[in-house]
Order: C-alpha cells, then sequence, then structure tokens
C-alpha cells in the first residue's frame, strides 16, 4: 500500500512538474527535482547560458530547479525592463541572493515595492546633495586619487608592482567617505583589507548549484555537507561583512546631531528618519550594506581591467596617453570637464566595459503579472534574468565583437561617439532596477583611469593572461608590472 501510494504520488509530481514546464517559454528539457541543473558546469554558467540562447532564442527558460526566463538580448531586456519596466521591478527573495541580507525587504538592491521606492528615492536624494553629479563628488574623487598616485609614488621598486590594492584602496575610499566621512590609510589598510576579502569571498562562492537547489528546496540547509556547503560557510562570511556594516553606522550614529548639516550619508539618512515613514536603522543599514558592496567591488575590478587591456595593447595605451596630455597637459589631474574634449579615453573605457564583459549575473527581476514580452508569455511570479553578458558579446551592431577596438564607438572623424553602438553597451542594465550608482561609477572610471595613464606607463612583467578568473563578477587573473613615469 505504502510502495503504491509512493508511485502515484512520484507520478503526480511528474505530470504536475511537466505542466507547469509546458506553460514557460521553450528551453532545455528538464528533469523533476533538479531542473536543468546537471546540464550546467560548477563554473561558466553565462557561457552556458549564451550557448543555449543560440539554440533556443533569445527568451528561453532554464529550470535552477525552479524556473527562470533568460532574456539574452538588447530587445528583449528593453521591452521588459523599459517598457513593461514596472512589472519587472520585483526580486525573488531566494539564495543567492537572499544571503546578502539579514532581513527580507530591507535596502536597494534586493528589496521591492513601496519600500524599495522609498529607498531608492531617499538615497537618489541624498547623493545628489552631496554633489553626485557637481562638483562636490568630484573633488572627493580627486582627493582619493590624490592619495593613491602619493602611494604609488613611496612605492621603492617600481619594476615590481601589484596595483590591485592602491586602486581598490582609492574605490573603496570614495564609497567610504560618502557613507562614513573617512577615509583609510593606504599606511594602515587591514581592516580594509579584511572587509574587501569577505566580500570578494562572497562574490566568488554564493553563486554555484548547491545553493540553487535552496531555491526549490529550502530544508536542505540542514543536511549535513551539503547545508554547510550551499548555505552555513557563505552565511558565516557574510555575516562577518553585515557586523562591519552595522558598527561602521553605528560609531556615525553616536556623532550624529539633528542640527548640523550632515557630513555623510548615515547622518543625512538620520536626519530624514521620522516615526513610521519607513526610514530606520534596519534599512540604513541595509543601504549602507548595498552601497559599499556596489560602489566599490566593481568599480575597482573594472579598473584593474583597464590596466590590463592596456598593458595587452600598448599601442591603444599610449594613444590614450598622448590624448590625455594633449587636453590637460601635466600640471593638474584630468576633471570631468575635460572629459568632452577626451573622445579616445572615453571610447576605450567603453570599449574595455564591454570586452572584459565582467558582471556575468545581475539580479533577478521577478515578473508580477502575466506578461507577453515579444511575443513570448512570461507567468505571474516568474524569476527573470537578463544576461547583460550576450548583449555585449554578440549584439549585431558591435562589429567583430571578440576583437577590443575602441574605435568602434566613435564615428569615421575619430571624435564624435558612434550613439548607435553606445546605446547598446548596457553593463549597469537599463529600465528601473539599472544600477543606482551608475553616475559615481562612470566619473570614477574616467578620472581615475584618465589620472593613472597621465601619470604612469604599465608594463607587463609577463605575457598578460586575459582570462577572468570565476565568480559572481569576472575578475582579472592577479599581475605584476613595471610602473614608469611620464614626467
Amino acid at each position: 500500500m505504502i510502495l503504491i501510494l509512493l508511485l502515484l504520488f512520484t507520478l503526480s509530481y511528474i505530470i504536475n512538474f511537466y505542466w507547469k514546464v509546458s506553460k514557460y517559454p521553450k528551453g532545455p528539457f528538464p528533469y523533476p527535482v533538479v531542473g536543468n541543473l546537471l546540464q550546467f558546469p560548477q563554473e561558466l554558467f553565462h557561457l552556458k547560458v549564451d550557448e543555449l540562447s543560440k539554440i533556443y532564442g533569445p527568451c528561453f527558460t532554464v529550470w535552477m530547479p525552479l524556473p527562470i526566463v533568460v532574456f539574452a538580448d538588447y530587445e528583449h531586456i528593453k521591452e521588459a525592463f523599459v517598457t513593461q519596466g514596472e512589472s519587472f521591478t520585483y526580486r525573488s527573495h531566494l539564495p543567492p541572493e537572499s544571503l546578502l541580507q539579514p532581513h527580507d525587504q530591507v535596502g536597494i538592491l534586493m528589496s521591492d515595492g513601496d519600500n524599495w521606492r522609498l529607498q531608492r528615492r531617499t538615497s537618489l536624494k541624498i547623493l545628489r546633495e552631496f554633489g553626485l553629479g557637481k562638483g562636490l563628488m568630484e573633488e572627493q574623487v580627486k582627493g582619493s586619487i590624490e592619495e593613491m598616485l602619493e602611494q604609488l609614488k613611496n612605492i621603492e621598486n617600481k619594476n615590481d608592482v601589484d596595483i590591485h590594492w592602491p586602486i581598490q584602496l582609492c574605490v573603496g575610499n570614495v564609497i567610504n567617505e560618502t557613507l562614513f566621512g573617512y577615509h583609510f590609510s593606504y599606511k594602515n589598510p587591514e581592516r580594509f583589507v579584511e572587509f574587501v576579502t569577505i566580500v570578494s569571498n562572497h562574490i566568488r562562492d554564493s553563486i554555484n548549484k548547491a545553493t540553487l537547489m535552496l531555491q526549490c528546496w529550502p530544508w536542505m540547509k540542514y543536511l549535513p555537507v551539503f547545508g554547510e556547503y550551499a548555505y552555513h560557510r557563505i552565511k558565516r562570511n557574510i555575516d562577518k561583512y553585515q557586523k562591519f556594516i552595522e558598527e561602521e553606522v553605528n560609531s556615525q550614529a553616536k556623532l550624529f546631531n539633528d542640527y548640523d548639516e550632515p557630513t555623510n550619508f548615515v547622518h543625512a539618512y538620520m536626519q530624514q528618519m521620522k516615526p513610521d515613514n519607513g526610514l530606520d536603522m534596519k534599512n540604513l543599514y541595509a543601504s549602507v550594506l548595498d552601497f559599499w558592496l556596489a560602489g566599490m567591488e566593481t568599480t575597482s575590478n573594472s579598473l584593474r581591467w583597464h590596466i590590463a587591456y592596456m598593458m595587452k595593447y600598448p599601442e591603444i595605451q599610449q594613444k590614450v596617453r598622448e590624448e590625455i596630455l594633449s587636453v590637460v597637459g601635466v600640471s593638474r589631474l584630468p576633471t570631468m570637464a575635460d572629459k568632452p574634449n577626451m573622445p579616445y579615453t572615453q571610447a576605450v573605457i567603453h570599449e574595455v566595459q564591454r570586452h572584459s564583459n565582467m558582471v556575468p549575473f545581475l539580479a533577478s527581476h521577478k515578473c508580477v503579472e502575466d506578461t507577453i514580452i515579444c511575443g513570448k508569455k512570461i507567468p505571474a511570479g516568474t524569476a527573470t534574468f537578463p544576461q547583460i553578458w550576450s548583449v555585449l558579446a554578440n549584439d549585431p551592431v558591435f562589429d567583430s565583437p571578440l576583437q577590443f577596438n575602441p574605435s568602434r564607438y566613435l564615428l569615421d572623424d575619430g571624435k564624435t561617439t558612434n550613439k548607435t553602438v553606445l546605446d547598446r553597451s548596457i553593463p549597469f542594465s537599463i529600465g528601473k532596477r539599472a544600477c543606482v550608482g551608475e553616475g559615481l561609477a562612470r566619473m570614477e572610471l574616467f578620472l581615475i583611469f584618465s589620472a593613472l595613464l597621465q601619470k604612469y606607463e604599465y608594463v607587463p612583467l609577463a605575457p598578460v593572461d586575459m582570462s577572468p578568473q570565476m565568480g559572481g563578477v569576472l575578475t582579472t587573473k592577479p599581475y605584476r608590472l613595471k610602473l614608469v613615469e611620464n614626467f
């Protein structure tokens, strides 16, 4: 009798599973319980997704083991996240994304609905008041650049340099001063290094097939061995980061005076807090955590890619330097006012972002109602995934996309931006949930990269390996270089 019941349950589960499969855009054939997980490698998920898009088209479903509808070209992503963006502003609230915050529905990155709108609106207002898009924020970035250049100048052996931490600290200090009002010194960076390492470990380890299994079967985190690998080790690591953020926020909260003009994000947010207005300490912790993560890791990694590409293509490095020196000279650092007069430098930055293609996965966007995207029905409640990687790697507007060619962003006169190409370059995503820190990130990339190229030539000590290290962000392999002063 028990065996018959078990068989009936199994048969019922299988029939129900494939009935659900039939409701979604066609993709690779999934298996009960595990979906398509066994068909994916442990790493290089984005390459497998890209391969599937060439078989099933730019809109298809993978079961991981819950269904995820993938959009793998610009048209589908724009239709979903811009034209019908309101339907796709929600998050899945499932691992690995749910592991980032200690509470659900807090902050900006992983919340949605009214709270997401409130936290995003408040945060952007504060950043604008602090000068985002104005000279105040530029001066802050310039201060971090000057400290980085001092650090590089004081390196005794410039024939063998690891530029990783000078860049990391420069970018980290921009967001750290914005959030907390102080810089880490390059002479004593231990606390900074400790928590950057925690974040890097989380980005590297949190996306794996075992963790994805928890989306469908959350009880599996209690299994020995499996639960340790899929959940508990990741949770212990990110708990340290959450504790660090709380300590930093609490330290600034003790100094808060409602009558003083706020000098950092924590104080400005606390000044906005009123009883029952949705702004509270829990959301403050979460928003700061989001900004510290998003404002530090991706930009610093992108700049390391920039230097790697300049070493790989020294003729392009020289052309950038010549433009910088002709526009800026040597007596001052580049400014945002110089940017319109430096089209080739801008083109190189765009092409490094496109070609390095370092963010293979963005956070999911849950569809909250039945929606038709380019003729394909997306059922309500479905997690959708914009495969930005495939757009930057394959879009027809990028002629010979495997080639590193900054000139693709310029018209024949070598000065005017090719807007058709630029519009398809969406490393920060598009729509209502595009990166909230895009403006600051673009400012940092231009100012830091141009300052580095103005001051030094970067010569590799070994052949430059452009293959990435895998993780939630595709990072450069470690490299060392020779610094040659330009003047």
